[in-house]
């Protein structure tokens, strides 16, 4: 990445080395701000700071403290890179400087050619490289929900085919009632009336479950949701490759979590868990024995999410692996190996772990673990 144009913003009690390191920034085509002092730095900050790539943070200032500083940063510019200095560091400051998430901490005295100016070159680096890190598996996981929706797609086709021909039958049994009588009761009216209604609310309910999960992710907030419709939701992701491969499918909710609700991001959760039962559909494929179960329970302050197969197990030597993008055991044109490299995103994303256990011959347990943090119920509080 070069370092052009960018915007650099220093704050700096002592004037002349504030001043050298603006200077050596502008000579490299930057636009450099600087402040002096707690008070115009916030002010800049609240103001400006949005548009900032990179900010250089003198700790000690006459006025305040310059972790403080940090707290603003972040409340205009989550993104943004930061660069500690300070005339002396102990693990106190250390520990500040990596809970704060900032790239680097220089100790003065330092050289602005020698360590600051490479320094500075390699957060934005870094800085870079996460940003399009992010933009690559945002398309991966678009790439991923348009595999999904083909199948969905396929689901819908073979579903909406059953409420169609009751309204098809139930429209020609009232013709055919006016053919005989020349007239039709109320009451088999209605009859016939709520026939064609429920079957409607069938086809409404199958058009929102394709219009919700092709939705955009992007800019998508987090929200409290059912847990179990989630499942079902995610439940319905798979139907086709369910009844395809002829899989027999069990839910077991512990009791009390049967109306628990979870902060999430709704349909990149149900992504997660759309892929992992997906995965375990096809991975009883050719077993004479094909059970899907998913199960939820409360364990250690923490919400559970397994999704268990009764396949061929994953060896040893593969385990590691299995999380690697693109790594992939299914035969070539049949998986990108994108699908758990995003799940276990996704699920990091929910400040939750993704967990795994499988015995080659048995089958295989994906498990999600959500933090309490997560869990909204009140049947829980008490635990």
């Amino acid at each position: 990445m070069d370092l052009e144009n960018l915007n650099i913003f220093v704050v700096e009690d002592d004037n002349e080395v504030r001043e050298l390191i603006v200077k050596e920034f502008r000579s490299l085509s930057h636009q450099a701000n600087s402040a002096n002092n707690f008070y115009d730095a916030k002010k800049w900050i609240k103001n400006f700071g949005k548009d900032s790539d990179l900010f250089l943070i003198d700790l000690q200032l006459p006025d305040g403290d310059g972790f403080a500083l940090l707290n603003e940063i972040r409340e205009v510019n989550k993104e943004a890179s930061i660069i500690l200095m300070t005339g002396f560091i102990n693990n106190k400051i250390l520990n500040k400087a990596i809970k704060n998430n900032c790239y680097d901490l220089i100790e003065k005295p330092f050289s602005i050619k020698s360590d600051i100016i490479p320094i500075a070159k390699r957060c934005l680096n870094a800085a870079f490289l996460k940003k399009e890190n992010d933009r690559l598996n945002s398309k991966l996981l678009h790439n991923s929900k348009l595999a999904a929706l083909g199948e969905l797609s396929a689901t819908i086709v073979h579903d909406v085919r059953s409420p169609l021909t009751t309204i098809q039958l139930t429209c020609e049994d009232i013709k055919d009632e006016f053919k005989k009588e020349n007239e039709i009761s109320e009451d088999v009216l209605f009859t016939h009336l709520a026939q064609i209604n429920k079957a409607c609310q069938r086809i409404n309910k199958l058009v929102d479950h394709l219009r919700n999960y092709a939705r955009s992710d992007s800019g998508e907030k987090e929200e409290n949701k059912n847990l179990l419709e989630l499942i079902e939701n995610s439940l319905f992701l798979v139907k086709q490759k369910i009844r395809n491969h002829n899989i027999k499918v069990e839910v077991d909710l512990e009791e009390k979590v049967s109306s628990v609700e979870i902060v999430c991001f709704p349909n990149k959760f149900e992504q997660v868990l759309m892929n992992l039962m997906s995965n375990a559909c096809d991975a009883m494929k050719d077993c004479p024995v094909k059970k899907l179960k998913i199960g939820t329970y409360v364990k250690d302050n923490s919400l559970l999410i397994s999704i268990s197969d009764s396949g061929t197990g994953i060896p040893e030597n593969i385990k590691s692996k299995i999380f690697d993008s693109f790594y992939t055991t299914k035969p070539k044109g049949e998986g990108t190996g994108l699908g758990l490299s995003i799940v276990k995103n996704i699920v990091k994303e929910h400040s939750g772990e993704l967990l795994l256990e499988s015995t080659v011959g048995k089958g295989t347990t994906f498990t999600v673990k959500l933090p309490r943090s997560k869990i909204i119920s009140s049947t829980l509080k008490g635990d």
